[in-house]
């Protein structure tokens, strides 16, 4: 009974060492040396890059977020009109497709193309 006792604390502790040593890792002086440069590397190719590809990038991305807000208005319209349609026609009030409509709502007004945002 002692040897089986013996053996089972042994191979706990060996696993408990091992799950001991996978904790979190520490950032080494290397590593940070290394994303600094490829920072810097990725800074430098942005600065060197012509005009006409950063203008195209911001258009890019400008036009990303324009069809984003889009469509988030798209689906608060949508919503909207499944929520009044659904009010002619069983003349009850959804509650559940009426928190679906605030929540587009909601959505669309945190989007960045919406007009009182910058007014905070």
């Amino acid at each position: 009974m002692r040897k089986v006792l013996a053996v089972t604390l042994f191979i706990s502790s060996q696993i408990l060492l091992a799950q001991a040593q996978i904790g979190p890792r520490q950032t080494s002086p290397l590593n940070d040396e290394a994303q600094r440069r490829i920072e810097q590397q990725a800074f430098e190719d942005w600065a060197t890059q012509p005009q006409a590809a950063r203008q195209a990038a911001a258009r890019r991305q400008t036009e990303e977020k324009l069809r984003e807000f889009y469509d988030k208005a798209q689906r608060f319209v949508s919503l909207w009109k499944r929520l009044t349609a659904d009010m002619k026609e069983q003349k009850t009030f959804n509650v559940k497709l009426a928190k679906q409509v605030s929540k587009a709502f909601h959505d669309l007004e945190k989007s960045d193309g919406w007009p009182a945002a910058g007014s905070k």
